[in-house]
């Protein structure tokens, strides 16, 4: 099999910017995907860096478009609001259009296809509610790039469904919040997983109501993440998982507090990359690229 080496994102709204931190220390180590899945905030986050290049500078362009949605608001942080708008039958599209329209001034123009990105295969998880499959944006070449983001970040209630062709198609973390089922589908032969799930600013007991929906979502998306991890195991494809608990303590509409978590995302990466590559049983499963570098450093 040809070697694929995969970077996958899980969704987490505001803490998408960890990722942004993570994904330079990756390529500070010399690790370079072959391909990148992303879900919700962390398709955003691959489509950036697809478009814009994976080296430095398209992260240097990531980050910059984050500074940029840090101020815009995107997300209307009444979430009561939107709830009973919902609930009345009236949901506003207000988050849509601003999303949208800033989508297409990054470069996500209507017109453009998944074949017209050459840096790296890309592809976009959304989630069908009809069917319970995840809907794979970029398995067609011919898939619209901007289509695949505004379903992937459909997260209700801010976002209604896309009716499509008798697809009821939302947020990819309503069924995958850490595709690396797809990224197997797609040919991954490693992965790196840039997981955002935390529940640690979720209290332990006397949860309010509101806080068991949390916890609860939390739990479903640890169970995903397991079987599809045992899943890429059965198939020895060597998963990779970082995750970044406890680093980041605003709400999920809260993109004001960027620049941190990219330097908190970058530092516990670098901390993990160590780890994997001095650990006593961390060598053999690392990416060639990374062992090399590395071990060439290491003090004799």
């Amino acid at each position: 099999m040809k070697k694929c080496t995969a970077f996958v994102l899980g969704g987490g709204g505001a803490r998408g910017a960890l990722q942004v931190g993570a994904l330079r220390a990756l390529l500070d180590a010399g690790i370079v995907p072959d391909l990148l899945v992303g879900t919700s905030i962390g398709a955003a986050n691959a489509a950036g860096l697809a478009l814009w290049g994976v080296d430095n500078n398209g992260l240097d362009a990531l980050e910059h478009a984050w500074d940029e949605s840090s101020k815009a608001q995107m997300l209307n942080p009444r979430v009561g609001q939107l709830i009973l708008r919902v609930m009345v039958g009236r949901p506003s599209d207000q988050a849509r259009k601003k999303v949208e329209r800033y989508f297409i001034s990054k470069g996500f123009t209507q017109d453009l296809r998944f074949d017209k990105i050459a840096s790296v295969r890309l592809a976009l998880v959304s989630a069908d509610l009809q069917t319970g499959q995840p809907v794979i944006y970029g398995k067609d070449p011919a898939d619209s790039v901007l289509e695949g983001l505004l379903t992937s970040v459909a997260v209700p209630p801010w976002f209604m469904p896309l009716q499509k062709n008798g697809q009821m198609i939302m947020d990819g973390g309503a069924l995958t919040t850490l595709p690396i089922e797809p990224a197997l589908r797609l040919g991954a032969t490693e992965i790196f997983a840039l997981d955002l799930g935390d529940n640690t600013m979720i209290p332990k007991e006397r949860l309010t109501p509101t806080q068991y929906f949390d916890q609860y979502l939390f739990a479903s998306s640890r169970r995903h993440i397991s079987l599809e991890t045992e899943l890429a195991e059965e198939k020895g494809v060597p998963v990779r998982c970082m995750n970044f608990r406890g680093l980041a303590t605003m709400p999920i509409w809260d993109f004001s507090q960027q620049r941190v978590l990219i330097q908190a995302g970058y530092d516990k990466a670098q901390r993990m990359l160590g780890e994997w590559i001095y650990g006593s049983h961390a060598v053999p499963a690392l990416s060639v690229a990374l062992a090399e570098k590395q071990l060439a450093q290491k003090p004799i």
